[in-house]
């Protein structure tokens, strides 16, 4: 059995947290680490009856107290919920103390630089991984992560895959103004970056907000998303052969939209400081504090989320359309775990990865740097419907008019 460090006190910790507490015979204790301690024992105190759980208050970009850490609780996985500016020196300490290293998001090398193609700088440490004989899974949310495990699955069921289109629906409310499901400096900043997606060989962009289109959604019914970009596609793209086209498109209101538009115009997303009667103060950061706790917003949350990949492409010289797809339910995932669905599909992956890299039986377990379609996907898939997260694979010509 494993020890499991868990690094913050969000939404998506509080679901990886339940889900392990639900498998005492896998996981043997916990521990929830963040710069929060109140989050934390919050957290701790809804699991504390099913398996020995313990806090810490650490700073996850100290890399130094995250290894001593990992040490005096005798973590032999570290999953990674805390700030993607964070994943670097979380891995750096996994390396240090010798942990297995988790994560669900690409990082920022740099706090608040959110940049395209990130995945380099933890790839980079491949060899080293390997050499200490750890496993780092990165990005095992739901998207990316599961949606990279649809599309190498998907990839595999054409002679020759040609397209994937990844899609992201939430279909609920969360009866507020204006809220972001997750950290609102990464949500603003990732909607608000140019659009970009593959096609034809090389990478093609636009500006946010531009492209849109409408899909018969099952669940949800007729959807308009906006196309953007998100990370799983740098990925894909290199890893999956013959892909002419691969895109990602999200369910954007034109409510949500316009807030973010008049946020942009007012300065309000800007990273750059701006002085305050001497105090130097970053409008987006600032404006992060500003709006409701994404991981408080689950009780009031009605609806379901809609995430899946369609996929085309040619079987015995005919094209064909699939899809393979996940609804979850806002109200359903609250009453489990007091999260929404936003933040339960971000938070059920990687405890399946973290199970599936204990097991001798897959090859979840390599020493190295994985991203999802690196690994065999029939293992993930398999137990994610146990786990919560339920899928189904259609006809993908039925989502289109």
């Amino acid at each position: 059995m494993a020890r499991i460090l868990i690094l913050g006190a969000g939404g998506v910790a509080n679901v990886i947290a339940v889900k392990i507490s639900q498998q005492p015979g896998t996981f043997s204790s916990l521990c929830i680490a963040s710069r929060n301690p109140v989050k934390c024992s919050k957290i701790a105190a809804r699991v504390e009856t099913a398996l020995p759980v313990t806090t810490a208050r650490i700073d996850a970009s100290d890399g130094a107290s995250v290894a001593d850490l990992i040490r005096k609780e005798g973590s032999s996985i570290v999953m990674n919920a805390a700030l993607p500016e964070h994943n670097l020196p979380i891995m750096d300490a996994c390396l240090e103390a010798g942990a297995h290293y988790i994560d669900t998001s690409a990082p920022e090398p740099v706090a608040g630089a959110y940049e395209l193609f990130a995945y380099r700088w933890q790839l980079a440490y491949h060899e080293r991984f390997q050499r200490a004989g750890l496993t780092g899974l990165l990005s095992i949310g739901f998207d990316p992560g599961v949606t990279n495990v649809f599309a190498a699955h998907l990839a595999g069921t054409f002679d020759q895959i040609q397209s994937i289109d990844i899609i992201d629906c939430n279909g609920g409310s969360h009866q507020l103004p204006f809220a972001t499901n997750f950290n609102p400096v990464t949500n603003l900043q990732e909607v608000t970056q140019p659009a970009l997606w593959w096609e034809n060989g090389k990478w093609k962009e636009e500006p946010a907000f531009q492209t849109k289109k409408t899909f018969l959604l099952p669940g949800l019914g007729p959807s308009q998303l906006t196309r953007l970009y998100h990370e799983e596609l740098e990925t894909l793209v290199e890893r999956i052969t013959g892909l002419e086209r691969a895109q990602f498109w999200m369910g954007l209101s034109k409510d949500y939209i316009r807030h973010v538009e008049v946020l942009s115009e007012t300065g309000l997303l800007s990273m750059e400081p701006v002085d305050h009667e001497g105090i130097p103060i970053v409008p987006l950061e600032f404006l992060g504090k500003t709006l409701p706790d994404p991981a408080a917003l689950g009780s009031g949350y009605t609806g379901k989320t809609h995430i899946g990949c369609l996929a085309r492409g040619l079987v015995d010289g005919q094209r064909e359309t699939r899809y393979m797809y996940n609804l979850c339910d806002h109200e359903k995932a609250f009453a489990e775990t007091g999260a929404h669905a936003v933040s339960y599909t971000a938070g059920v992956p990687p405890v399946v990865a973290a199970e599936l890299l204990l097991s001798a039986h897959t090859d979840w377990n390599k020493p190295g740097i994985w991203v999802p379609e690196d690994l065999p996907t029939a293992p993930m898939l398999s137990r994610l419907s146990n786990r919560g997260l339920p899928w189904q694979l259609i006809d993908g010509d039925k989502l289109l008019f």
